[in-house]
Formats: structure tokens, sequence, C-alpha cells
């Protein structure tokens, strides 16, 4: 049976899509997947259809048939996005799918497959023209990480690779499409995109460690054993490692036992994971098949030595310097044994002998030090520290224990000076960082502090001790500026106050009250107010701040803003006094004039006119009685009598005193032909009025009619 695989190759407008030719494949699959795939794009689904085909091809990464048929429902589609959806970015992203499994994924590229590929980056060159994408590197990575995140993999793919020709992007942009690789079920390539990324950044401990998964998936298990072995001394998964690597050695075990160094690695696993038992095991099995391998005794004595068994760990290092006397490895190993049961004199020649073999050896030197300084007097130790970087100019852990015993010492000067060279040699040190930070700041050098704090941030952003120092410092350098504006702003020099207030960065609550007062005292209501909402915006709950905002407003006459934020102050505090007769002061300036006009606009016969703007002052006072009064005088002259009543009614309740809206009510009533609600208005207005006035006399003689 021939099938069809509409491999279109179409041309492209804003508008639309036009098709121009039809590529047949005789080889096609038989996969379950593809075949639904083809019946759900020749019934136009192309979502399902492109679901199905990628499941195909996640079953095999090489069947042409389905990567055809994914490219074609991703085209496809696209056309159907920009034609009848106009959801141009949708259609770009489909375009781009279709790409990568053409340009990128498939193996083998025919004529046809080359023309489709010319056609379709022309495509997206106009649609992204379109859409006004400039192909700026920063706009592209934020583009390809939403679309990774959104599932898009390989239109992300697609935009990654335009990334990796730019020396920014191109460690990200590499390990990106290794990940998408290996994703998409293809850990060939993920490998050499992996590699890539490592060309740029050999010491990635991350790309290393996927490096290695790959490897492994791959059945590459040397070139795995070498990542992993990378990655354990660089990264933080230690754990996940160490079950990959015990996994790997466990098999070679289990492929070859009478093989050594296959049992005294999975013994160096076995240790790592405090498994000491299981450790010793091994390497008693791999001594057993090579007496004559002394890495093998080194780990059984580190093993020792790990497990607080000195004594066992010295009888083997002694029986290997036997043989190996200059072996300075075990030497140090023994020199710290020796220093742990207390032996100090022995412990100290042990060190001075791997000095003499190695005299840059850091580890004997600090360890050396740490035993000799506490019996030795500050100056001697200075002195000893200070030849140590003498003896090595490069060192820079030389330099960082001078600074430090200078430090404690109390001579900061001579500490800043030697931080400052430490981190001249590694400007990774983050210890010399916080200890420079320090010593500024107890010279109450804040600016310098500070400096020195946010570059350390820079380096690692992340480290608690940095991060506790950076607020520290801020709170001093913040402190000291902050005496400073105050004491201007009492002093009445409101231009240097707001100038000083500024230097406090971040600018805090506190800061911005100081900036916002002083501009207040200036008479500069606008930036007042500018300032204290941005402190409102730091505690937004803060009612008091809310409250200055709104007086001001009140005093500039914005009643509109003032009430605003008036009301936004007793929304959160219902018993703000201040607030409560502030907004009662706005109220009644707001409707002060408008009352006046309401009542004139009555009087003028102009009854609508009058509601319009009696509904404006009840929107801004609720219980304004008056207003609900004269709104329904107007409704009685206009004869909407149902209206009127609502509205006396309102006014009563809001002004139970006011006995008249009682007698008015009970003839509106009347006017409607309501006489029982008439005559139980005027009994209510009868009873409150003691006086006999003629509204009384009428309502007493309309209940009499009314009873008849």
């Amino acid at each position: 049976m021939k099938k069809l695989l509409c491999f279109f190759i179409f041309l492209l407008t804003i508008q639309g899509f036009s098709f121009a030719q039809t590529v047949y494949d005789d080889n096609y699959t038989e996969n379950p997947n593809y075949l639904k795939g083809m019946e759900y794009m020749e019934s136009s689904q192309y979502s399902s259809a492109i679901n199905e085909f990628k499941k195909a091809v996640r079953t095999n990464p090489q069947d042409e048939s389905a990567l055809v048929g994914l490219s074609n429902a991703y085209n496809l589609r696209a056309k159907y996005y920009n034609d009848n959806l106009k959801q141009i970015d949708k259609a770009i992203c489909d375009i781009k799918s279709a790409l990568f499994f053409n340009k990128y994924f498939r193996l083998g590229k025919s004529n046809n497959t080359l023309q489709a590929i010319a056609q379709m980056e022309k495509n997206l060159k106009m649609l992204e023209t379109a859409q006004k994408f400039t192909q700026n590197p920063e706009e592209i990575a934020k583009i390809a990480k939403t679309e990774r995140t959104k599932g898009e993999f390989a239109a992300a793919g697609f935009d990654y690779y335009r990334l990796s020709y730019h020396t920014e992007y191109k460690a990200a942009a590499n390990t990106a499409l290794g990940d998408i690789y290996k994703i998409l079920n293809r850990p060939d390539k993920s490998v050499i995109f992996y590699r890539n990324a490592l060309a740029v950044e050999p010491d990635n401990a991350d790309v290393h460690l996927k490096l290695a998964r790959v490897y492994e998936d791959l059945n590459d298990f040397n070139s795995a054993l070498n990542e992993y072995g990378y990655a354990l001394n660089k990264s933080s998964e230690n754990e996940d490692i160490l079950n990959s690597l015990e996994k790997i050695w466990q098999k070679r075990v289990d492929e070859t036992p009478n093989d050594a160094e296959a049992h005294a690695n999975l013994g160096v696993v076995f240790q790592k994971e405090k498994r000491y038992n299981e450790a010793l095991s091994e390497y008693k099995k791999a001594e057993s098949l090579n007496s004559g391998n002394i890495n093998t005794k080194i780990n059984i004595g580190t093993l020792y030595q790990e497990q607080k068994k000195y004594d066992s760990a010295l009888n083997i290092y002694e029986a290997i310097l036997q043989t190996q006397p200059k072996n300075t490895a075990v030497l140090l190993y023994r020199a710290q044994c020796l220093s742990e049961l207390k032996r100090t004199e022995e412990a100290i020649e042990a060190y001075k002998t791997v000095l003499k073999l190695e005299p840059h050896n850091t580890t004997a030197k600090t360890e050396l030090f740490s035993m000799l300084k506490d019996n030795m007097p500050v100056e001697d130790v200075l002195s000893f520290l200070y030849q140590n970087v003498l003896d090595s100019p490069e060192d820079t852990s030389a330099y960082y224990e001078f600074a430090y015993e200078l430090h404690k010492a109390g001579k900061i000067d001579d500490a800043i000076t030697y931080y400052t060279h430490t981190i001249k040699l590694d400007n990774t040190n983050i210890d010399a960082y916080i200890n420079l930070a320090q010593c500024y700041r107890q010279k109450q050098m804040y600016k310098e502090a500070y400096q020195v704090i946010q570059k350390a941030s820079e380096v690692d952003g992340e480290n608690n001790l940095v991060k506790k120092q950076l607020a520290a410092i801020q709170n001093d350098y913040s402190a000291n500026i902050y005496n400073s504006a105050v004491n201007a702003y009492e002093s009445g020099n409101y231009e240097t106050a707001i100038e000083t207030y500024k230097k406090i960065q971040p600018q805090t609550k506190d800061s911005l009250l100081g900036i916002a007062g002083s501009y207040q005292a200036l008479g500069n209501s606008d930036k007042a107010v500018e300032y204290y909402k941005k402190a409102l915006e730091i505690e937004p709950n803060n009612t008091d701040i809310a409250y200055y905002i709104a007086a001001i407003y009140a005093n500039n006459n914005n009643w509109e803003q003032a009430s605003i934020y008036s009301k936004t102050v007793l929304d959160k505090n219902p018993m703000h006094v201040q607030a409560k007769e502030l907004l009662e002061y706005i109220t009644s300036k707001q409707t002060e004039g408008l009352m006046e006009e309401a009542v004139k606009l009555y009087q003028d016969e102009k009854y609508l006119d009058s509601i319009a703007l009696l509904d404006k002052i009840i929107k801004i006072n609720p219980n304004d009685s008056n207003a609900y009064y004269y709104k329904a005088l107007s409704n009685d002259a206009l004869k909407n009598y149902q209206k009127a009543i609502v509205d006396y009614k309102t006014a009563v309740k809001i002004s139970p005193d006011m006995n008249i809206f009682y007698y008015l009510i009970a003839v509106d009533y009347d006017n409607l032909g309501n006489y029982k609600s008439a005559k139980e208005y005027y009994k209510k207005y009868a009873a409150l009025i003691n006086d006999t006035n003629e509204y009384k006399q009428y309502a007493l003689a309309r209940i009499k009619e009314l009873d008849k």
C-alpha cells in the first residue's frame, strides 16, 4: 500500500498559507501511533495528530515517516492558527517546531526536505517580522525559556540553536540542547551538546553530571565514570552520584569478580557512603586479588582514619612508608593521626617532614600552624604567617591566614591590605570578602564596606553569611546617613535633608517618609505625596501614611483623592479618629456646593437635573438626608410618587426626628390610591406632633375620611 505523507512546502502571507507540493514515501511505518496520527491529521485534528506522532518519534527517533508526519502536523496547525484564529505567536511556535525536526533532528535530508526547510524559514521570518521580533539574543533566550517551560521542546530547541552561536549564551544554549535531545530520546546528540557546553565552561559540575548520566544511558561506562568522578568532587548532588557509581562498579564486580580495581573502587563508593564494613570488605577482596596495589592499602588506612581508629590507620601507614618513605600523602595522613592521638611532638615532626618534601603543601602548612599557634605569642604567630607569605607569594591561603590573624590582633589597616591581596589572587574567596567588609565596618567606612559585600554578593548571592553581612552593613550605613538627614531636617535644611535621605539605598520606609516630610516642609505637596505613596508601597497597612496623603490632598482641595485615602485608613482602622474627622470634613466640602446647585435646580423646576446632581451627592455621602429629601420633592413634582416614597423613607431612616417626612409619605400614598398605607403614615405623623398645625389638622381630617 502506498501511504501519502503530506509534506507541504507552503508559501505564507500574513493572511494565509497556500500549498505548493506534496511528497510521497513508500517506506511508511506501521507504528500504531503513526497510523493514528495520520488519521487525526486527515480529519484536521492537528493537536491530536502531533501528540500521536510525538509518541511514535519517542519510540523510534529515527522513524522518518513519523518525523515527516510530525512536521506536516505542525505546519498545518500553524496555518490554522494564522489563518483562522489570527494567533501568530502560536503559528510561529509551530513553524519553529517543524523546522527543528526537519533541520536538526532528522538524519537524512532529501532535496524536497531542503526546499521545505528554506520555505519554512522564509515563512518564519515573515511572521516574526509581523510580530516585530528583533532577533536580539536576550529576547530569544527569554522566548526559549518560556517555550521550554510550556513543554514546547522542539520550538525551544530551534531557538537554542539560534543562541548557540552567541558567545554570552553559548554554554547555556548547548546545555539546554543537550537536555532537550535527552528528553526526545536522542542521547547521542545530547553528548555532543553537553561537550560543546563544557568546551566553554570546563568546570561546570552540573553539565559533567548530565553528561555522565547520558553516557550511562548509552552504556559507555568508562566515559560515565570519568564524568561522575569529576562531578563528585564539584557537585552538591553527591548522594545521587554515589548511587550511580555504586551501580556501575557493582555491575563491573558482578561481571568480572576477579577485577581488583572494580572491588577497590566499589569500596571507595561504600566509604563515601559511610558504609564502612562493606567498604573494608571490598578493599580486602581487592587486596587479596592484587596485594601489591599501594592505593588499596592507603584506602584501608583512610577508612580506619575516618572511623577514628587512628592506631589501626597508623599501622597501615607505617607499613607503606617502609617501602615508600617519601610518599607525602601517606606522611600527611600519618601526621594527622598522630595529631588526633595527641602525640603532638611526633605530629609536628611528621608535618615538617611533609613540608621538606613539598614546601608548598597547603594542608600540611595549615594543620602545622594550627597546632603551633595555640602555644605561640601573637607576634610570633604573625611573624610565622608573614614568612609563609614571603615563601609563597602566589598562595591565596597564606595571604588569607595572615590577614585573618592580623584582623584578630586588631591590626585592621594591615588586615585590609592582606584581605585585599587575597581577593586579587582569588576573586571567589567569599571569606576574604566578608572579613574585608567587616574591617571597613569596624572603621565606620560604610561605603567601602558596602561596595566589598556587594562584590561578594555577585560571587555568591545565596551565601547566608554574605546576606547577613550585607543586611548589617546596610543597616549601619543607612543609620549613619539617616542621622545626618534628621539633623539637617531639624535644622531647617530641608533640601540637604532630601539629598541625604536619598543616599540610603535601598530606600526604606523611614527614609521615604523623611523625604516626603522635607518636601512637605518646602511646600512641594506633589513631591511629598509621591514619596508618601512610595513609603505606603513598602508598608501598605500603615494607616498613618495613608492619612498623611489624605491630609495633603484635602489641603489642596482635591476632595476625591482625599476621600479615597481617608476611606483607605478607616477600612483598615475604623477607630482612626483623625481620619474620621477628616472624612467628615471632606464629605461636607464635596457636597456643600453641589447641594446649593441642586436646590437651585429644584427651585427653577429643573427636576431631572436636580435629581442627577443629588444622586452624585448621595454617592459621595449616602447618609445625607437632605439629598434624599430634595430628590423626593423633585420626584413628587414629576409625579413619580413611588420613587419619592422610597427617598422619603430613606431620609427618615437617616433623620428619624424629621416628622414631616411621615406626612409627605402619607400624601404620596394617598396620591397613589394606597389608602391603607396613607392612613398608617398620617397616624404616625399625627402621633408625633404635639402642637396642632395645618398639616396635623389635615392628617386627622384625612384619617376620618379614610376610616369611612
